[in-house]
C-alpha cells in the first residue's frame, strides 16, 4: 500500500507539471481540439510513466562463502506506522465518495429521462423533452430540451448539443471523472477537470457558427441562458457563468496559427525527467571465488586470478620440461586463486585466450585440467575443460609375481626427435617386463607406473626405437626419461654415448657477443643464460637448435637464431668416424663477453659438456629472505671444498617447488663435503657445510635463510 500512495504522488506530480506547462504555452489558444487531447493524453500519461521502470544492472563482485541473499537485506515488514494507515484510510475514502458521486449523477440522469417525452433524431440521437430541466443540456446520444424551449425550436440550442453528441464528450466526462477519483486530493487535476469542460463548450460553439449563426445573435443567446443555469455535474450545457466570459473571448479572438507546434516542446522535459526518477538500479551480485578466472588489480597491475577445483590435474612446464605435476589438493597450489599480471602472462581457456574484456565466468568445478608453461614470456596458463593431458593414472595396473613387490613409482616420459627437437604425438612407451603402455600426447608426453628394475621402451613409426632401464626411481615422481628418436640408418648420438664430444674451436663468448642482436627493451631487463640443444653434424655444421632451458621470449629466439648460424664445429667421433651428435650450447646473455667453463644448465646437460674425466657432481641451494621467507636470485653464491678451495660459480636456474623460486646450482669434483657461503648486500652473510655420501650424485642443502643486516 505504501507503494501505491508514492505511485499516487508522483502521478500528481506528473499532472501538476502537465498542466502547468499547458496553461503557459497553449490555454490561450484556439485550437481546441489540441488542447482537448492534449489535456486528456496528459492524464493518462501522467499514470503509465511511473510505471515506466528502467532497470540498470549493476555487477558487484564478492568473494568469501557467501550468496547475494545474505548481502541484500530483505526488508519485507508489515509494520506499517499509524500516520500512514491514517492516510491509507484517508485516500481510500474519498476514492470511494468520488465514485459514489458519480454513480448518484448517474442514476439522476437516468432518473431524469424515464418520464420524458423521446423524439427519435438522425444518427441514431435522440431527444428528450423533460419538464424539469432549467436549459439545454446533452449527454451520451441524448439532447434534453424543456418544454419551453422545445416548442420554441431554437435551432441554435439544439446544434450547440448535438455538437457535443458528436464529438463524444460525454466520454471524455466519465474518463475525467474516473480519473478524478484517484486523484481527489490534486488541486491540479480540478482545475484540468475544469477547463476540460470549458474546451467541450469552446468545440461545442465552433460548431454552432460553423452552420452559418449569426455570432452577435448566439452571444446574447448564451447570455440568457446563463441567467437560468443549473443542472448536473455530468452533463454539458450550453451555458455556465462561469466560463461565459471566456466563450465569448474564445469567440471574437483571432484563430491561432496551427503551426505553432513547437509549444508542445514542454512535453519532452517531463517525460525525460519521469522516466529518469523511475530508473532503477539491479544489483547483481557474483561471488568471484565461484569463478575459475577473474579481473583484479593488485599492487597496481591489471591480473588474472586462476583458481581450479580440488582434484584437478595440473602440470608444470618449465621451457618443455616437467618441473611439477600431480592433483590439485585442499587449500595448496591451484586451489586458491592465483595472480598473474596481463603484461607478462597470458591466460588461455580451452585454447582460446583470455583479456580483461572478454573474460567468461565458468565455475571453478568445472576446470578438469591446468597447465603452466614457464620459461618464455609472457608466460601461458593454459586451463580446460576436459582433461586433455591423455594420462592414465586411473588404469589399473597387474603386476608379474617378479614386481608385485618391486619398488614403484608414477614417471612421466617424454618421446622427442633427436633432429628437430619436435615432441612425437602418438608414440608407444612401453614395459618389456610388465606389458604397460601408455602413448604420449599431443606435447609428447605420457605417463605410466614404473617398477624399478624394468626397461621402458619408446617407438614411433618411421623412428628407431630407444630402451631405458630404470636403475632408480627418485623421490618427486616427475620426469623419468626423454626418449629422442632417431630416423632408420640416420643414428645421432648423445654426447655422452661418444668417445670424442663435439666442440667448437673458439670462443663461443666472444663470437655470440660480436653477433647478438638485442632489443632495446631486451637490453633494460637484466639477461639471464639461455640453454640450446642442437645437432652438430658430421661436417660440423649446426641444425636443429631448439631451447633447453629459456628465459622469455626474445631472449630464446636470438639464442637459437644465434646458434643456427654458428661457424663449424669440430664433430664429434665415435670410433674415429666423425658421426651426428646432439650437445647443449649455452648463450650467456647475462655476461656474454666472458668465458665460463660451468656453461649447461641442469645435471644432464652438465654431464654432456664434462672434458675431464674426473668425476663431477651437483651441488646446489635455496636461498630465501628470513622474514618476508621470499627467495633471492640475485645473491653472490660461491663453493668451496673444505679446504677452502674455491670450485665454481653457481649458474642460477628457475624452478618450481610449490610456487615460483629459484635454485643455485654448480657442477663441481667430487668431494665429501662442500662450503657454500651465501652474501648479498644489506644482509649478513651465511654458510653451509654440506656433506656428500659416496653413492650420491647430487646434493641440494636445505634452504638457507639470510637476516637483515639492520634486523634484531
Amino acid at each position: 500500500m505504501t507503494a501505491f500512495l508514492i505511485y499516487e504522488l508522483k502521478v500528481a506530480l506528473l499532472i501538476t507539471a502537465f498542466y502547468a506547462c499547458w496553461r503557459l504555452f497553449l490555454a490561450s489558444q484556439t485550437c481546441h481540439k489540441q488542447n482537448r487531447m492534449i489535456l486528456i493524453l496528459s492524464v493518462i500519461a501522467s499514470f503509465i510513466l511511473p510505471l515506466c521502470r528502467i532497470t540498470i544492472h549493476k555487477t558487484v563482485d564478492i568473494t568469501g562463502d557467501m550468496d547475494a541473499a545474505q548481502i541484500v537485506s530483505n526488508n519485507t515488514g508489515n509494520d506499517y506506522h499509524a500516520w500512514m494507515l491514517v492516510l491509507v484510510a484517508i485516500f481510500i475514502i474519498g476514492v470511494v465518495l468520488m465514485i459514489a458521486r458519480l454513480s448518484l449523477s448517474l442514476h439522476q440522469l437516468n432518473k431524469l429521462k424515464q418520464p420524458s417525452e423521446i423524439h427519435p433524431m438522425s444518427e441514431g440521437h435522440e431527444l428528450a423533452v423533460c419538464e424539469t430541466a432549467s436549459q439545454p443540456f446533452s449527454w451520451w446520444n441524448t439532447v434534453f430540451l424543456n418544454r419551453k424551449d422545445f416548442e420554441e425550436g431554437t435551432s441554435a440550442l439544439l446544434t450547440h448539443e448535438l455538437g457535443h453528441i458528436r464529438l463524444h464528450h460525454s466520454m471524455d466526462v466519465v474518463l475525467i471523472e474516473l480519473f478524478t477519483a484517484l486523484q481527489w486530493f490534486n488541486p491540479a487535476m480540478w482545475m484540468l477537470r475544469r477547463d476540460l469542460r470549458t474546451i467541450h463548450e469552446y468545440e461545442a460553439d465552433q460548431q454552432v457558427l460553423s452552420h452559418g449563426f449569426n455570432d452577435i445573435q448566439y452571444l446574447n443567446l448564451l447570455v440568457r441562458m446563463a441567467a437560468s443555469q443549473g443542472g448536473y455535474s455530468l452533463v454539458n450545457g450550453i451555458s455556465n457563468k462561469s466560463t461565459l466570459k471566456k466563450r465569448i473571448t474564445m469567440i471574437t479572438k483571432t484563430k491561432s496559427n496551427r503551426l505553432q507546434w513547437w509549444r508542445l516542446a514542454y512535453i519532452l522535459p517531463i517525460v525525460a525527467i519521469s522516466l529518469y526518477t523511475s530508473c532503477a538500479t539491479k544489483v547483481d551480485y557474483r561471488n568471484l571465488d565461484k569463478y575459475a578466472i577473474t579481473f583484479e588489480v593488485k599492487d597496481g597491475r591489471e591480473c588474472l586470478g586462476v583458481k581450479a577445483p580440488v582434484g584437478a590435474f595440473y602440470t608444470w612446464l618449465e621451457s618443455g620440461h616437467l618441473a611439477e605435476h600431480g592433483d590439485v589438493k585442499e587449500e595448496r597450489g591451484w586451489n586458491t586463486r592465483s595472480y598473474f599480471d596481463l603484461e607478462n602472462h597470458v591466460v588461455k581457456l580451452d585454447g582460446k585466450e583470455i583479456t580483461k574484456d572478454n573474460i567468461p565466468y565458468v565455475p571453478v568445478e568445472s576446470i578438469k585440467e591446468i597447465k603452466f608453461l614457464q620459461g618464455d614470456k609472457p608466460r601461458v596458463i593454459e586451463l580446460y575443460t576436459t582433461y586433455v593431458s591423455g594420462f592414465n593414472r586411473t588404469e589399473k595396473y597387474e603386476w608379474p609375481e617378479k614386481y608385485k613387490n618391486a619398488s614403484k613409482r608414477w614417471i612421466f616420459f617424454k618421446v622427442e626427435d633427436i633432429a628437430t627437437g619436435q615432441p612425437l604425438s602418438g608414440a608407444e612407451v612401453s614395459v618389456e617386463e610388465t606389458g604397460h603402455k601408455a602413448f604420449t600426447n599431443s606435447e609428447g608426453w605420457c605417463e605410466m607406473k614404473i617398477a624399478l628394475g624394468t626397461i621402458v621402451k619408446a617407438t614411433y613409426p618411421g623412428l628407431s626405437s630407444e630402451a631405458y632401464k630404470v636403475e632408480a626411481l627418485f623421490g618427486q615422481d616427475l620426469q623419468g626419461y626423454t626418449f629422442w628418436m632417431n630416423k632408420p640408418g640416420v643414428h645421432i648420438y648423445n654426447s655422452i654415448d661418444v668417445k670424442e664430444q663435439p666442440k667448437y674451436e673458439g670462443d663461443a663468448d666472444k663470437w655470440f657477443a660480436e653477433h647478438v642482436q638485442l632489443s632495446s627493451a631486451d637490453k633494460q631487463e637484466k639477461l639471464y643464460p639461455v640453454t640450446v640443444c642442437a645437432v652438430i653434424n658430421e661436417d660440423g655444421s649446426v641444425s636443429g637448435a631448439r631451447i633447453r632451458h629459456g628465459i622469455r621470449k626474445s631472449l630464446n629466439d636470438e639464442a637459437v637464431r644465434l646458434v643456427s648460424v654458428m661457424p663449424k664445429w669440430k664433430p664429434a667421433k665415435e670410433k674415429g668416424q666423425a658421426v651426428k651428435c646432439c650437445t647443449f650450447i649455452r648463450v650467456n646473455f647475462d655476461k656474454i663477453s666472458e668465458f665460463y667453463t660451468d656453461s649447461i644448465v641442469g645435471e644432464s646437460a652438465l654431464e654432456n659438456t664434462y672434458t675431464s674425466q674426473e668425476e663431477k657432481v651437483l651441488i646446489g641451494a635455496y636461498v630465501r629472505d628470513a622474514k618476508s621467507k621470499t627467495y633471492l636470485n640475485d645473491a653472490d653464491v660461491t663453493i668451496t671444498n673444505i679446504d677452502g678451495m674455491k670450485l665454481g660459480k653457481p649458474i642460477i636456474q628457475e624452478v618450481s617447488k610449490n610456487s615460483k623460486m629459484y635454485r643455485y646450482v654448480a657442477s663441481v669434483p667430487r668431494a665429501s663435503q662442500y662450503i657454500i657461503k651465501v652474501s648479498r648486500k644489506g644482509y649478513q652473510p651465511e654458510q653451509r657445510i654440506v656433506t656428500l655420501k659416496k653413492e650420491e650424485k647430487q646434493k641440494l642443502a636445505d634452504e638457507i635463510y639470510l637476516q637483515a643486516s639492520n634486523a634484531n
